[in-house]
Formats: structure tokens, sequence, C-alpha cells
């Protein structure tokens, strides 16, 4: 009888720890961090693929932008490993890609009529819009990068992290 008591009671409490184990779990899963990922950012910005290994597309571009030399279209394929940008030939064709590094964004709000800091919103109106901070379209050669939100504040933060 003592046995069965014993057994009746690990089961108990073994019970209690599974449902607790379940409710810490479920409410861990339902936060979401909206910190950005720089980790994320650099790799989006080395590989055009996120975290999840989903392919960022774009279109626009280089000419025959797809594919370069066996890889795909990155943002270091024109602005370098870096982030300094130059001039650089992709193509045949020579261009001068901008340093995106973020204490050069700065300057691209200066000579462009923006106001105030470049931010998450004006970075997405050159990824996602291809426009400048005033609105003009940025050269042909800058792809229209189709991403998320995250993705896109985690490529964000890595330009911020650049120095």
């Amino acid at each position: 009888m003592k046995h069965i008591k014993l057994i009746l009671s690990m089961m108990g409490v073994g019970l209690i720890l599974v449902a607790c184990s379940s409710l810490l779990q479920s409410s861990s899963l339902s936060k979401v961090d909206d910190t950005p990922n720089v980790e994320n950012g650099e790799r989006i910005y080395f590989t055009s693929t996120s975290k999840r290994g989903e392919r960022i597309s774009f279109s626009g571009g280089p000419a025959l932008g797809g594919m370069m030399m066996g890889s795909y279209l990155t943002c270091a394929s024109c602005h370098g490993p870096t982030g300094q940008g130059g001039r650089h030939t992709m193509h045949m064709t020579v261009m001068d890609a901008p340093d995106i590094r973020y204490v050069e964004l700065a300057h691209e709000m200066e000579e462009h009529g923006g106001e105030g800091e470049y931010d998450l919103v004006t970075f997405r109106k050159a990824v996602v819009n291809g426009e400048h901070p005033d609105g003009d379209s940025l050269d042909r050669d800058m792809p229209r990068w189709k991403m998320s939100e995250n993705d896109l504040a985690d490529l964000f933060a890595f330009l911020q992290s650049l120095e």
C-alpha cells in the first residue's frame, strides 16, 4: 500500500512538472523579440538569405543581376565587404556604388533633402522602394529588395555596426 501511495505521489508531481513546463514554453513562445539581430543582418548583407534560410528576392538592379559568376547578387556584391562601395565592373558595366556605412548615410540625408536622422523609414525607402530621402529615384543599378520588416531592421542594424 505504501508503494502505491508513493508511486501515485510521484506521478502527481510529474504531472505538475509537465504542466508547468508546457506553460513556461507557451509563454516564452508568445514573446516576440523586436530587438534587431545584427548577425542576421550580416548574413543578409553577404548572402541575401535570411536566418530562416529564405533567399531574399529583388527586382531591378544590375542587368543580368540574378546570378553572378556562380553566386547570387548580394549587398556586398556592389557595396563591398565593408560597405564602403566604390567603382567596380559588373557584367561589363562600370558601376559606382555608394558608401552605405551608417556614418555615411547621414550625409545622404543632407545631400538629398532629408531632415533628421537616417532611420529605418528612410532606409526602407532606399532598399525596398529605391528612393532617396527626398523621393527621387536611386540609380537603376540599385535592386529593389523584397524583405520582411524584421530582416530590414536586422540589415539596418548591421550597417549601423560598420565603421
